[in-house]
């Protein structure tokens, strides 16, 4: 196997939340998965946007509610930006509307924080195997 493949099977990730505890949780979550790499992470929203439109990861793992920027907002500006970036909200707020907002945005899926954390990786793997090479 090249490393050309071997790059291309591998899910780039960037986790966007405001907690340092979720973002290095997350982070050693999705490096246990051989085929997922964490490729950066930001503390808020604005920062979550710059960071993504620089890197062009193959997923966003994205806060709902954070400082500078909210989710919604920051999915906003990002798809804005570009339109093929697949974003998953893992938000502490599970009620309908909300989730019908992030799904008119155009956000890949909705993980809920009190899900068991094999419910985020499952969908980073799906979100990131249907990116079609977001890169």
């Amino acid at each position: 196997m090249t490393s050309a493949s071997t790059m291309s099977e591998t899910i780039r990730v960037v986790i966007v939340d405001d907690s340092a505890t979720i973002r290095t949780m997350l982070g050693a979550l999705f490096n246990e998965i051989p085929t997922i790499s964490v490729c950066g992470m930001a503390e808020n929203g604005s920062e979550g946007v710059n960071l993504v439109l620089a890197e062009r990861p193959d997923v966003v793992v994205m806060d709902m509610q954070m400082p500078l920027l909210n989710g919604l907002d920051a999915a906003r500006q990002i798809l804005e930006h570009w339109p093929d970036a697949r974003i998953i909200m893992n938000s502490a707020f599970g009620d309908q509307a909300l989730i019908d907002e992030a799904s008119s945005v155009g956000i890949a899926d909705y993980i809920t924080k009190d899900q068991r954390p094999s419910a985020l990786v499952r969908a980073v793997l799906a979100t990131g195997t249907t990116s079609g090479g977001a890169r």
